[in-house]
């Protein structure tokens, strides 16, 4: 008897159990809407709402196309996901108490791969004083030097390679001719500066080893220095050989550049100049180049990192969003998802590099990790985001004017670091005191 009533018992479970299965139903997931600051709410919605609602069918996005300020009140709005333009206004949202704290920002912690790039990390953590998180960022822009091997395979010279100092950039580009077989003229470098041309190069390599020649602080220029010495002298030498492209262009001028009519051998640039040879090639007097890519001219005192990473776009979650996991689930999509990411890449590369390096888009055979194998450097400082544009400009102007006396051997370099000092800081204090007067 105890056995058969067992054996009821078990009929009776396997009978009951999938009844009571058939009835249980999927759990009803709430339908949430999320508001969303951004500029234009087309360009959100095909960058990245429409592919997020798909996979998240429950969660409706609602763009409210605020255009991101500059003003303490541009955070002011009811969106659940905040837009903000710039490392500086990054800063300001953070210092407000605009943003949530944003977990380790680990996309995908169930696979090996889906994590933002180091880069990413640094630099967003380094605009908080905690070190936290509260924004994420889908892309990153950055640079490196390309070179055209067909010019280097033709006079025999040695390609660059990574971890190159501006020191070396200058030699390199001194082996080439100031002359082609034919006659026209050649560069070794060019680069896309439009006024005040040397002095240009001289500040970005003074830039590159983390020199600084106005203090915003205190409104001083620093110049006549054993170390800007230095860099003035690796430039002259190149400047005087005929080697590196010295002719200013108007902004709106249709002419290309030299490197991309293979009149220069080398160039300095961002990210978006990969995918830009294919394009060109199809433009009159285009060619298809065949080119290299290694990492940016470096410190050498810091060889592992760059100056010169820059993230312009950062979505957070608000301090006030009424539904801050979901709001959280489209900073992660955006910031990383797989899918929506490597298409991102691929039809839109001028928006930057993808923060999750594994999804950057290839061209052709190419090694494109030359654009983000150094590290960030989290402490540089944009002096265009400190002060006014027109006290550099003042200041660049006039050293300019010096180093054209210079190369014309009216000064010696001595005489041209200190004059440069002199001559910029009474073009500093001019501007400033034209500029307070306007206010």
């Amino acid at each position: 008897m105890p056995i058969r009533r067992g054996l009821l018992m078990i009929l009776l479970l396997i009978i009951v159990f999938p009844s009571l299965a058939g009835c249980q139903r999927p759990q009803q997931v709430k339908p949430v809407t999320i508001k969303v600051s951004y500029p234009s709410a087309q360009q959100f919605y095909k960058m990245f709402g429409f592919a997020f609602q798909k996979s998240h069918p429950h969660i409706e996005i609602q763009v409210i196309q605020d255009e991101p300020g500059t003003d303490a009140g541009s955070f002011d709005t009811e969106a659940d996901v905040i837009y903000i333009n710039g490392m500086d206004q990054y800063k300001a949202a953070i210092e407000q108490g605009k943003l949530r704290q944003i977990p380790p920002p680990l996309l995908n912690p169930s696979t090996n791969e889906g994590d933002l790039s180091p880069i990413v990390t640094a630099l967003l953590s380094s605009a908080s004083e905690d070190g936290r998180y509260y924004a994420l960022a889908p892309t990153f822009h950055s640079e490196a030097l390309y070179f055209n091997k067909k010019l280097f395979d033709e006079y025999n010279i040695t390609y660059p390679y990574d971890g190159m100092s501006w020191s070396d950039v200058f030699a390199l580009a001194q082996r080439f001719p100031a002359e082609d077989k034919e006659g026209n003229r050649l560069y070794g470098i060019q680069m896309n500066y439009y006024k005040n041309v040397t002095m240009n190069y001289i500040l970005k390599a003074g830039e590159t080893e983390n020199l600084s020649y106005f203090d915003p602080h205190t409104m001083k220029v620093t110049m006549n220095t054993e170390h800007w010495k230095s860099i003035w002298s690796d430039a002259v030498q190149a400047f005087r050989a005929g080697v590196v492209y010295d002719l200013g262009e108007e902004l709106d001028s249709m002419k290309h550049p030299a490197f991309l009519t293979e009149d220069a051998a080398m160039t300095v640039s961002s990210n978006v100049l990969a995918y830009n040879f294919e394009p060109f090639s199809h433009f009159e007097g285009g060619t298809m180049l065949d080119w290299g890519v290694v990492s940016a001219p470096i410190d050498p005192l810091n060889p592992d990192t760059s100056n010169f990473y820059e993230i312009f776009d950062f979505f957070g979650v608000s301090s006030i969003s009424e539904h801050p996991e979901e709001a959280l689930e489209l900073v992660k999509f955006i910031a990383g998802d797989a899918l929506n990411s490597r298409l991102l890449a691929q039809k839109q590369p001028n928006y930057g590099l993808p923060a999750v390096t594994e999804y950057v888009h290839p061209v052709g055979e190419r090694d494109l990790s030359p654009l983000y194998s150094l590290q960030a450097n989290p402490d540089y400082i944009d002096p265009y985001t400190q002060v006014d544009a027109n006290v550099l400009d003042a200041f660049q102007s006039a050293a300019q004017s010096v180093l054209d006396r210079l190369l014309q051997n009216e000064l010696t370099l001595e005489e041209a670091l200190a004059e440069a000092e002199l001559r910029g800081q009474e073009a500093v204090d001019t501007t400033l005191a034209e500029l307070e007067l306007k206010q």
